[in-house]
């Protein structure tokens, strides 16, 4: 006499159910993985954006509280600029802004043997300032400018001293720079701000600096 023995195995009706548990779980598993890391990508944007706004807003500000002359221009060199005053200026489409600072040193010119030599003090028209004799020394403009730069294929915030251009911000497409200056000319106001493009322009956000002209204004 022979024995039969018996094998358990899953029925098929067991195994689709199976199946379909583990894809449930397997998706649920994935939407939470892309959920997570287009979350953490808009945190790492939103700290690269922010980080960009306050470089561009400490550079400016400092400009700002040293200089003798603000003013807005359309020409590419920065020349016939317009006195900014009681106003605001949006720096794009093709507006920059010209900041004239005192002349500290005794050349512009880098590498030459004076770059890094002071000029002497010396007083005239009521207030003391750098200069040779009984004359202060010329301003140097300096010019900011948002335009697309060829080289890192992008729209930046440049900042244009000797004709010598540095990028400030890269990828400034949707960053956006006003300057006010007050009523008395004695302080500005420097606010960027950032709007998204995947949420209708909506200002994600936004930073401003209260900048003191401590120079006297000769523009």
């Amino acid at each position: 006499m022979t024995r039969r023995t018996f094998q358990r195995a899953f029925t098929l009706g067991e195994m689709l159910i199976s199946m379909a548990g583990s894809t449930v779980v397997v998706g649920a598993l994935l939407l939470s993985s892309m959920q997570l890391q287009r979350s953490l990508h808009a945190s790492e944007m939103y700290a690269i954006n922010q980080a960009s706004q306050r470089r561009l807003l400490d550079c400016l500000s400092r400009d700002l509280r040293r200089s003798v002359g603000v003013a807005t221009t359309t020409t590419i060199g920065g020349s016939g600029g317009i006195p900014l005053s009681s106003a605001v200026a949006t720096i794009e489409n093709g507006v920059s802004l010209v900041l004239t600072l005192p002349g500290y040193y005794q050349s512009n010119i880098p590498g030459a043997a004076n770059y890094d030599q002071p000029l002497s003090v010396v007083e005239a028209n009521n207030y003391v300032d750098y200069g040779t004799g009984a004359q202060h020394a010329p301003g140097v403009p300096v010019v900011y400018r948002k335009q697309f730069i060829e080289s890192e294929g992008c729209v930046c915030f440049v900042r244009i001293e000797a004709d010598v251009p540095t990028i400030v911000v890269e990828n400034a497409d949707n960053m956006h720079l006003n300057v006010t200056m007050a009523a008395d000319g004695k302080s500005a106001v420097a606010e960027v701000t950032y709007l998204s493009p995947r949420m209708n322009s909506q200002a994600l956000i936004g930073m401003h600096d209260q900048v003191l002209l401590r120079n006297i204004r000769t523009d």
